[in-house]
């Protein structure tokens, strides 16, 4: 009996401490077993916790990089538009004041010619237009000549542009005085640039105005 006794004892005593794990203090008068974990399922989930941060960084940082891009896409089209619109409206006004200039210039010079010469033959009113090569309206006296200023109104109008050196123009001349004359084409609604010159005159033994009206067209 005392042996089967001792080795009962035995046997409770192995299995008593095989199954029981030392235990861990949770607080004043209370103790609890340590919770076990795998080592796998620690790491799974620590792995994937840390995935979710990056993968959300990197999508706003390409949708950032991806607006800054259109953002100076845009920026680079107002700039460039607003230079070009700069550099036309430029170009516009140096030929609009080149094409005044050189209206100023005939208009002055031709009414100069006109009001200053006797032109050339200086019978020139006597002759065949064909056969006239400059134009003059005054006589021998500084005077305007009324059978010149008539004989100049007669003129075709293409061939006294050709004279004048107006080609490429049109103008219109009046004469204001002891008589009214008018010679060449008067602008219409159409004229793009006009540059006028007037002059005074000796006509008749009074004064008279002269103007000379040179202009272009709109194409």
């Amino acid at each position: 009996m005392k042996t089967f006794s001792e080795a009962y004892a035995r046997q409770k005593h192995v299995s008593t401490t095989e199954s029981s794990a030392p235990l861990q203090p949770s607080g004043i008068g209370s103790w609890t077993k340590p919770q076990q974990h795998s080592g796998i399922g620690k790491s799974e989930a620590r792995s994937t916790t840390g995935c979710a941060p990056s993968l959300a960084g990197g999508t706003a940082r390409g949708q950032a990089s991806l607006i800054d891009l259109v953002m100076g896409f845009f920026i680079f089209v107002i700039v460039f538009t607003s230079v070009m619109g700069t550099i036309n409206n430029n170009y516009k006004d140096i030929i609009r004041n080149n094409e005044l200039e050189e209206l100023e210039h005939l208009s002055f010079f031709v009414s100069k010619e006109l009001t200053e010469t006797s032109g050339f033959p200086e019978e020139w009113e006597t002759l065949d237009e064909n056969s006239v090569q400059k134009i003059g309206l005054t006589d021998r006296r500084n005077s305007v000549s009324e059978e010149k200023i008539v004989a100049f109104a007669n003129m075709t109008y293409d061939r006294t542009k050709e004279i004048l050196g107006l080609e490429g123009y049109d103008y219109f001349f009046v004469f204001d005085g002891e008589d009214y004359i008018t010679a060449g084409l008067s602008p219409i609604s159409q004229t793009k640039y006009l540059i006028s010159t007037k002059r005074i005159v000796e006509y008749k033994g009074s004064e008279a105005e002269v103007e000379l009206q040179v202009y272009t067209l709109w194409e």
